[in-house]
């Protein structure tokens, strides 16, 4: 017995020294270099490649048997551009289960890997690889061998795959797109098609447009060939992206991905996505890859600071009226929705004290058509404005001469075309209610639709301040000189809320409805103001007008006109010491205005401008308003039958001339016409004296003034001739009577 093992162990001995001879005479005698020419000249036959075998190729002997190669370059046909390369190559297969009749991959390492694609207007360079080699004459299949008797297993596990160094580039000579993916380094363990294995990778991509993007990959992966379908678990990314913001945005994604290829279908899980400070998590689900892809699934952000996510990206912070606005920012959505798209129904965004609700999404993949119906549940407007600097308002300036600083328009390109013309929208939004500087909106309904460079806002209405409004617009930007249409109506609005607001003083009070329609073209503030061009219709019931009183300017005029003729005090009752009593009240009571105006050139000219005042008074004029610095000039007719029961006074239209700058103090604005008022008063005089003499007196200003003087020389001369006669009455009774004495 003792002599049968050592004869066994002999006979191992022998084949393991035989084995080891038959691979040494192999690795040493066997130059691999001597077949580079058939190497080339097959790769040359059937992909139409150029090898340049530059290193050399050898052998490994221990722990693995295998094949080196070193530094080879790959050209298509005869192009002198490198198509790709590698440094270094190695492949093994462990010698100890080749002895069993297994063989087993010990290791396949490629280092230095280089490949460069290009892509023109005839298609990509990859596409010519094996184009012009003769195909292989098809043969008629065999029986297949039964290889159930082989003496050598299939190998299934790969102890280790590493790829390291390694550089891909993608080129379009059409479009520009110039992709680089570098530092590309891969390893793999204990590879398998029959279980799961660890894979980790790294690479670096940069872009034409300079945006750089590292990467760092661990994962299990678990590969079924035959069912095609491929599982990613434990999957943990770390990314940074730079060139996109001002610093390098870093991003962490985990979870799990099954892709099964077979069904169409691909899942990720336990997904957990870290960026600038939130963390997003859920799970998304896609079909119908090969076709119409169906996106399902749900996403939710934790409560996130606005601001810190600013910061992170080295952009500057928010600076609002509340300072911890958009503090408590978060998202909640559904994926769900039809093939070939990819909508958020149900989805919730909350932000503060706000709620927005609905669905929106790119109903179709194909177009990019973006839809939303969405609802806004309040919001507070005031709290997202700059804070408000901290003046001190002297209320003295409106007492003074100021003015509104001019607005200063830029002739900067306003809108950015191109992208206008690529929008593909459809959508609602609504709001419940929105405050704003005090003023509180409600039921706000919006439409949106924007087609080809083709925007309308199709809906634009609410309610405010006891009234409403509606409007609809329009922008065509499908030329490079855009137009816009703006129809809007305001209707039984307060007016004293919005004056505020605008002008920061209390002017006008009342209730106002306003129609207008506009059109205007350009594509800067400047065009687009000088450009407008439209009609306004405003309308104002029960209204005040602070700080001006028309009926004390009417007195003033008609106080300077009795002063110069004293003669048409008869025709104004409850004169004061021959003057008009001033009133008390500082405003102007408007019953009803009513005026028509025309944009043009940036300026407002009213047509007609007719005001019902209290006490029956009325006024009509003309005038314009400049929209750059508020400037206005009005010549207005005032009636004010109250007055005088006389209607030379009761029904002329007096002169009243109101012009200055909205900023400016109301008390300034409107004086009567000096000269007008003048002319007046010398026509009425004239009038006065025909009715009361009967003399047909010119209106002429000098021969009005001479006929007075020579209606005073007859009026003085017929005294005279009076007292003449009454003299001489007297003289002829007293002598009379003197000569009567004298009788007696």
């Amino acid at each position: 017995m003792a002599r049968f093992a050592r004869i066994l162990l002999y006979i191992l001995i022998a084949l393991v020294v035989v084995v080891g001879i038959a691979l040494f005479v192999i690795t040493r005698v066997i130059d691999p270099n001597d077949f580079k020419p058939q190497i080339t000249a097959l790769a040359r036959e059937h992909a139409d490649l150029n090898l340049d075998i530059q290193g050399d190729l050898g052998w490994t002997l221990w722990p693995s048997l295998g094949v080196s190669i070193g530094r080879t370059e790959a050209r298509i046909a005869d192009d002198s551009e490198l198509f790709a390369a590698l440094d270094d190559a190695k492949l093994g297969v462990a010698i100890l289960p080749l002895l069993r009749g297994r063989v087993e991959m010990d290791a396949i390492t490629l280092s230095g890997v280089t490949i460069d694609l290009v892509e023109g207007a005839n298609g990509g360079n990859w596409e010519r690889i094996g184009a012009s080699g003769d195909a292989t004459p098809a043969t008629e299949a065999e029986p297949a061998a039964d290889d159930s008797g082989s003496a050598l297993d299939i190998p299934l596990t790969i102890p280790s795959v590493t790829l390291s160094d390694s550089r891909l580039r993608y080129r379009n000579t059409v479009d520009g797109t110039d992709i680089t993916v570098e530092h590309l380094n891969v390893a793999a363990e204990d590879v398998s098609l029959d279980g799961a294995f660890p894979v980790t990778a790294s690479l670096r991509y940069q872009d034409q447009a300079d945006m750089r993007i590292d990467l760092d990959l661990a994962t299990t992966v678990q590969l079924d060939l035959e069912a095609e379908r491929y599982r990613a678990s434990n999957l943990k990314l770390r990314t940074r992206v730079a060139g996109v913001t001002a610093k390098p945005l870093d991003v962490s994604v985990s979870g799990a991905v099954d892709a099964d290829l077979g069904n169409d279908q691909v899942t990720v899980t336990d997904l957990v996505l870290e960026a600038l400070g939130t963390r997003t998590q859920g799970g998304i689900t896609l079909t119908g890859l090969s076709d119409k892809m169906r996106f399902a699934g749900q996403l939710d952000t934790a409560p996130f600071d606005a601001n810190k996510v600013l910061q992170a990206l080295g952009e500057a912070t928010l600076d609002m009226a509340r300072k911890d606005a958009l503090s408590k920012v978060a998202f909640s959505g559904t994926l769900n929705g039809p093939a070939n798209s990819l909508m958020l129904d149900p989805m919730t965004l909350t932000f503060d004290d706000s709620t927005v609700s609905g669905k929106a999404g790119v109903a179709d993949l194909d177009s990019l058509a973006l839809v939303f119906n969405l609802a806004l549940d309040r919001i507070a407007l005031d709290h997202y404005l700059p804070p408000a600097e901290d003046t001190n308002t002297d209320t003295a300036a409106a007492d003074s001469d100021s003015t509104a600083a001019p607005l200063v328009l830029s002739e900067e390109p306003l809108l950015p075309l191109d992208d206008l013309r690529e929008l593909n929208v459809d959508g609602t939004f609504t709001i419940g209610q929105a405050t704003l500087e005090g003023l509180a909106f409600n039921d706000i309904h919006l439409g949106l639709s924007a087609r080809d460079g083709l925007l309308r806002l199709t809906r634009a209405d609410g309610k405010t301040l006891d009234g409403g409004f509606d409007a609809k617009a329009q922008l065509d930007a499908r030329s490079a000189n855009p137009t816009l249409q703006l129809d809007a109506n305001v209707r039984n609005v307060q007016l004293q809320p919005l004056v505020k607001a605008a002008l920061n003083r209390d002017l006008f009070t009342g209730v106002t409805n306003l129609s207008l329609s506009m059109n205007s073209r350009g594509n800067s503030e400047k065009a687009l103001f000088e450009n407008a061009k439209g009609k306004i219709d405003f309308g104002l019931l029960d209204g005040i007008v602070r700080g001006l009183n028309l009926h004390n300017e009417l007195i003033g005029g008609l106080n300077d006109m009795l002063g110069k003729f004293q003669p048409l005090a008869a025709l104004v009752p409850n004169l004061e010491s021959g003057r008009l009593p001033r009133e008390l009240s500082e405003d102007t009571k408007i019953l009803d205005l009513r005026t028509v105006a025309r944009l043009e050139n940036t300026v407002a000219h009213l047509d007609s401008f007719a005001a019902k005042l209290d006490r029956g008074a009325s006024i009509d004029g003309k005038g314009s308003l400049n929209l750059l610095s508020s400037d206005f000039d009005l010549n207005l007719s005032m009636k004010a039958p109250g007055l005088s029961s006389d209607p030379r006074i009761a029904e002329r239209a007096w002169p009243l001339h109101c012009s200055g700058n909205l900023a400016g103090s109301p008390a300034r604005w409107c004086l009567p016409r000096a000269d007008a008022f003048q002319d007046a008063g010398k026509e009425l005089v004239a009038r006065l004296a025909q009715d009361k003499l009967g003399v047909d007196i010119p209106l002429d200003r000098e021969q009005v003034q001479e006929r007075l003087d020579e209606e005073k020389a007859r009026v003085q001369e017929r005294l005279d001739e009076e007292k003449e006669k009454a003299e001489e009455q007297i003289r002829d009774k007293a002598r009379g009577a003197l000569e009567g004495l004298l009788r007696r």
